[in-house]
């Protein structure tokens, strides 16, 4: 039986040669099945023309380090600040703000652009940064003439005053620092 005049026929997908289909892109016209299909807020559209045109450019080395600095910055004067004034059991409501503050100097430092890098960079700024600013302080506070050992016992001095509760509170701030970066 033949198709009536202005019906179309089904065609075979360019992209999923078993797949017959009716749909087309809107932009394009070129056939679609549901598999390859992209929703947009303008309609269906093929792979290649629902692609962003350029996509998103590079915020560029300087604008990371940038970002690495301010991050790992806050997080270090809060460490810092937190390894000197003692909150005994409210210590978990100035890690939480200091997830903020870090996220909020990432996305500051980032320009205010949704970057997955940049909400990489601040969960780990938040999560690193205490450990640093404890590390300093003890540093700073120990009078064993030699560096090496001094860094040493700085370090492991930071990881034993955070503890485990302090670790898994640098987790929770680093995920509220992403969440502030990536919109």
């Amino acid at each position: 039986m033949a198709p009536e005049p202005g019906s179309v026929a089904p065609v075979e997908c360019p992209r999923h040669r078993n797949v017959r289909t009716y749909l087309r892109c809107g932009r394009c016209g070129a056939a679609i099945c549901p598999k390859c299909l992209v929703h947009t807020p303008v309609g269906a559209r093929c792979p290649t023309c629902a692609r962003p045109a350029g996509g998103l450019p590079s915020l560029g080395l300087l604008v990371y380090g940038r970002s690495i600095g301010a991050g790992v910055g806050v997080g270090a004067m809060c460490g810092a600040f937190l390894a000197v004034i003692q909150f005994g059991a409210l210590a978990f409501l100035p890690m939480l703000l200091m997830g903020f503050l870090v996220g909020e100097a990432v996305s500051a430092a980032g320009r205010r652009r949704p970057a997955r890098e940049l909400a990489v960079i601040a969960f780990l700024s938040a999560v690193v940064g205490p450990v640093a600013g404890r590390a300093l302080v003890f540093w700073l506070l120990t009078p064993i003439a030699d560096p090496a050992i001094r860094a040493s016992f700085a370090l492991s001095a930071a990881f034993q005053a955070l503890g485990a509760f302090g670790v898994l509170l640098a987790i929770v701030a680093g995920v509220i620092a992403s969440s502030r970066v990536s919109g």
